[in-house]
Protein backbone atom coordinates (compact mmCIF):
# COMPACT_ATOMS: atom_id res chain seq x y z
CA UNK A 1 0.00 0.00 0.00
CA UNK A 2 1.16 3.01 -0.86
CA UNK A 3 0.60 6.73 1.50
CA UNK A 4 0.40 9.47 -0.83
CA UNK A 5 0.80 13.28 0.75
CA UNK A 6 -0.55 16.23 -0.82
CA UNK A 7 -2.67 19.35 0.84
CA UNK A 8 -3.94 19.84 -2.76
CA UNK A 9 -7.35 17.68 -2.54
CA UNK A 10 -7.37 17.79 -6.45
CA UNK A 11 -3.72 16.89 -6.89
CA UNK A 12 -3.89 14.20 -4.54
CA UNK A 13 -6.99 12.24 -5.78
CA UNK A 14 -5.00 12.29 -9.66
CA UNK A 15 -2.06 10.98 -8.73
CA UNK A 16 -3.58 8.66 -6.41
CA UNK A 17 -6.18 7.69 -9.31
CA UNK A 18 -2.94 7.06 -11.54
CA UNK A 19 -1.51 4.73 -8.99
CA UNK A 20 -4.09 2.75 -8.63
CA UNK A 21 -5.15 2.11 -12.27
CA UNK A 22 -1.30 1.30 -12.22
CA UNK A 23 -2.04 -1.72 -9.78
CA UNK A 24 -1.51 -0.47 -6.22
CA UNK A 25 -3.57 0.89 -2.99
CA UNK A 26 -3.41 4.04 -2.28
CA UNK A 27 -4.12 6.21 1.21
CA UNK A 28 -4.28 9.90 0.94
CA UNK A 29 -3.19 12.39 3.18
CA UNK A 30 -4.09 15.78 3.34
CA UNK A 31 -0.88 16.76 5.80
CA UNK A 32 1.27 15.34 7.87
CA UNK A 33 -0.29 14.62 10.68
CA UNK A 34 -2.60 12.45 9.19
CA UNK A 35 0.37 10.76 6.81
CA UNK A 36 1.89 9.87 10.38
CA UNK A 37 -1.64 8.41 11.51
CA UNK A 38 -1.64 6.49 8.93
CA UNK A 39 2.03 5.04 9.20
CA UNK A 40 1.37 4.09 12.77
CA UNK A 41 -1.06 2.32 11.52
CA UNK A 42 -0.86 0.34 8.57
CA UNK A 43 2.07 -1.08 6.76
CA UNK A 44 2.93 0.69 3.52
CA UNK A 45 5.37 -0.15 0.87
CA UNK A 46 6.33 3.79 -0.01
CA UNK A 47 5.33 7.48 0.80
CA UNK A 48 4.82 10.10 -1.93
CA UNK A 49 4.82 13.51 -0.18
CA UNK A 50 4.45 16.88 -1.32
CA UNK A 51 7.16 19.49 -0.54
CA UNK A 52 5.10 22.20 0.72
CA UNK A 53 2.50 21.66 2.88
CA UNK A 54 1.41 24.21 5.85
CA UNK A 55 2.07 23.40 9.17
CA UNK A 56 4.81 20.73 8.27
CA UNK A 57 6.93 20.71 4.97
CA UNK A 58 7.93 17.45 3.32
CA UNK A 59 11.62 17.37 4.69
CA UNK A 60 10.04 17.75 7.98
CA UNK A 61 7.65 14.77 7.31
CA UNK A 62 10.88 12.43 6.07
CA UNK A 63 12.95 13.54 9.28
CA UNK A 64 9.91 12.45 11.07
CA UNK A 65 9.54 9.19 8.91
CA UNK A 66 13.48 8.68 9.06
CA UNK A 67 13.52 8.61 12.74
CA UNK A 68 10.54 5.72 13.40
CA UNK A 69 10.65 4.03 10.07
CA UNK A 70 14.28 4.42 8.93
CA UNK A 71 13.93 1.80 5.88
CA UNK A 72 10.63 3.18 4.32
CA UNK A 73 11.07 4.52 0.73
CA UNK A 74 9.97 8.27 0.28
CA UNK A 75 8.99 10.23 -3.32
CA UNK A 76 9.40 13.61 -2.49
CA UNK A 77 7.50 15.89 -5.42
CA UNK A 78 8.08 19.68 -6.26
CA UNK A 79 7.58 22.73 -8.50
CA UNK A 80 9.88 24.39 -5.89
CA UNK A 81 12.88 22.85 -5.32
CA UNK A 82 16.05 24.03 -6.67
CA UNK A 83 18.08 21.68 -8.83
CA UNK A 84 21.05 21.85 -6.25
CA UNK A 85 18.83 20.73 -3.38
CA UNK A 86 17.32 17.82 -5.86
CA UNK A 87 20.64 16.98 -6.40
CA UNK A 88 21.42 16.40 -2.54
CA UNK A 89 17.98 14.71 -2.22
CA UNK A 90 18.96 12.42 -4.85
CA UNK A 91 22.05 11.25 -2.74
CA UNK A 92 19.81 10.83 0.45
CA UNK A 93 19.30 6.47 0.83
CA UNK A 94 15.35 5.69 0.01
CA UNK A 95 14.38 8.86 -1.00
CA UNK A 96 14.02 9.63 -4.81
CA UNK A 97 13.13 13.17 -6.09
CA UNK A 98 10.55 14.26 -9.09
CA UNK A 99 10.02 17.61 -9.99
CA UNK A 100 5.96 19.24 -11.11
CA UNK A 101 4.81 18.99 -13.36
CA UNK A 102 5.07 15.31 -13.31
CA UNK A 103 5.06 13.26 -16.30
CA UNK A 104 3.29 10.03 -15.37
CA UNK A 105 5.03 7.22 -17.02
CA UNK A 106 8.65 9.05 -14.89
CA UNK A 107 6.64 9.11 -12.12
CA UNK A 108 4.70 5.26 -12.33
CA UNK A 109 8.71 3.88 -12.70
CA UNK A 110 9.70 5.64 -10.21
CA UNK A 111 7.06 4.18 -7.99
CA UNK A 112 7.53 0.99 -8.91
CA UNK A 113 11.40 1.31 -8.68
CA UNK A 114 11.30 2.01 -4.59
CA UNK A 115 8.61 -0.15 -3.89
CA UNK A 116 10.96 -2.88 -5.79
CA UNK A 117 13.86 -1.88 -4.43
CA UNK A 118 12.18 -2.01 -0.32
CA UNK A 119 10.90 -5.25 -1.17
Amino acid sequence: MILFVDDNAESRQAFATIIQLHGHEVMEAANATEALKILETFHLELVITDFVMPDVSGFQLIAHIRQKWPDMPILLISAYLSEEIAEVISGWSGVKFIPKPIDAPAFLAAVDGLICKSN
